[in-house]
């Protein structure tokens, strides 16, 4: 893999054991905005695999590893700010079954999907706009401000930031889908994640 990722901060974790590189870069990563990538540099084998896990529970991307000279340069991406809240990720929320009903039911609404391009193309609802949260606050120009808003991501944390993203913007009718495409059951497409075409209610 070559080194293209250009860090926003980072920490040097050399000489370390899980889990202090990961309580190292839980803070650091708190300083950084949404769409930055945090660098940390690691000797401990364990550390790429202790950096999936924590990514995949903070909705945080895991960029990958770089092999050094004696060392690892591990690579996150920031796309979720960090919270400390507990519960009720954003005040109005849809299961992931009710949201699969409505749109089965021909319900209008508009369903945003803010994960990364590839994770879209792996798999999504059939007619969702694929929006990166981090492009989320321009593409929201875009949207009809009447219209009800579903907003998807893996888990339905990401999905929460989005929805006060759009709510701040002044839109009313937004809903965040729990907990998001890790329990969706309904039709599922693949590829197409590309531009954000111009929102259509469907």
């Amino acid at each position: 893999m070559n080194a293209t990722f250009k860090p926003s901060a980072t920490v040097d974790a050399r000489g370390l054991s899980c889990p202090l590189p990961i309580v190292r870069a839980r803070k650091a990563i708190d300083a950084l905005q949404v769409g930055e990538i945090l660098e940390v540099l690691a000797t401990d084998k364990g550390a790429p695999a202790d950096f999936r896990g924590w990514c995949e529970q903070t909705e945080h991307k895991f960029l990958g590893v770089v092999e050094d000279e004696g060392f690892l340069r591990l690579y996150v991406k920031k796309l979720v700010p960090e919270t400390k809240e507990k519960g009720q990720l954003f005040e109005r929320e849809i299961s992931s079954q009710e949201l699969a009903r409505r749109l089965e039911a021909g319900d209008t609404l508009t369903v945003l999907d803010v994960r990364e391009p590839e994770e879209y193309e792996a798999g999504h609802i059939p007619g969702a706009l694929s929006v990166p949260i981090e492009t989320l606050s321009e593409f929201a120009a875009k949207l009809d401000r009447t219209a009800e808003i579903a907003v998807v991501c893996r888990s339905g944390r990401r999905s929460a930031y989005g929805c006060r993203i759009l709510q701040q913007a002044g839109f009313e009718k937004v809903v965040n889908v729990v907990p998001g495409m890790s329990a969706w059951s309904g039709p599922v497409e693949q590829g197409g994640a590309g531009a954000a075409p111009a929102p259509a209610s469907r």
